[in-house]
């Protein structure tokens, strides 16, 4: 288990890498809502505590995409005027209050599970989308190995901690945005503010994956066995990325 622990997410985030680097950020931005990173953890967390546990966990990743969105639209914002430091410490600030409030929200009602989808949607209209760039970019060296390397640490403090943090806490680490602020800080460092916008931009449709994988399996391992509900929802994820690639090639 270790080795797949080690190994899974690194890989993925390899692939992507390389896309990354074909592609340009916008496309960077938009592949980094699918479940690359927050799939494994959910199969992880499920394996080590059960059906139940994995459910819940799956739900507290559903309510992280307010904190992703809120990170990903404040470091946007922010690096209009602020170097990537600032703009990650105040983005990391603003994560970790939403977080706060979205773990206390998801115990009150049944009815706030509408609230990702609303954050969502309200940050698909809201945000602006230039002309996606076709300036020439340098690739740094160390660019791919740090996001493997952190996308490898993440599984292993999660999957490690997730019984004492809840399931609350540990499906909202879940969807973490590892893949997001990796990728905002280097395209700051390396290409400006304005890819930044590019990723942003991508990202804030790209999301629709992650939360309708989490949504999905929040919701199936209830009713089916864990390999059917993950596989189910990959499919349900699947599609609905390759939906918002036609807004995505729209907007572009």
């Amino acid at each position: 288990m270790l080795i797949l622990k080690l190994t899974i997410v690194p890989l993925a985030l390899l692939l992507f890498g390389i896309v990354e680097r074909l592609h340009g950020p916008r496309v960077a931005g938009w592949l980094a809502g699918f479940p690359i990173v927050g799939g494994p953890l959910l199969v992880f967390i499920t394996l080590d505590h059960g059906l139940a546990f994995g459910s819940a966990a799956a739900l507290g990743a559903y309510f992280g995409l307010v904190p992703w969105l809120a990170f990903a639209m404040t470091y946007a914002f922010c690096a209009r005027s602020m170097g990537w430091l600032w703009c990650s410490i105040v983005g990391f600030t603003v994560w970790t209050a939403v977080s706060v409030i979205v773990v206390m929200m998801q115990a009150a009602s049944r009815w706030l599970e509408i609230l990702p989808l609303a954050a969502f949607l309200v940050t698909l209209f809201a945000y602006p989308r230039g002309a996606a760039s076709d300036e020439e970019r340098e690739h740094v060296w160390w660019g791919i190995p740090v996001r493997m390397v952190a996308g490898a640490g993440l599984t292993i403090v999660i999957t490690h901690f997730a019984a004492s943090m809840g399931s609350r806490w540990s499906g909202l680490f879940a969807t973490f945005p590892v893949m997001g602020s990796i990728i905002c800080i280097s395209s700051h460092l390396q290409y400006g503010r304005h890819a930044v916008q590019e990723v942003v931009a991508g990202m804030s449709m790209g999301l629709a994956s992650v939360g309708t994988f989490c949504f999905a399996v929040y919701l199936l391992l209830g009713m089916t066995g864990m390999w059917t509900a993950f596989a189910l929802a990959l499919a349900l994820s699947t599609s609905a990325h390759a939906l918002t690639w036609l807004l995505f090639k729209h907007k572009s």
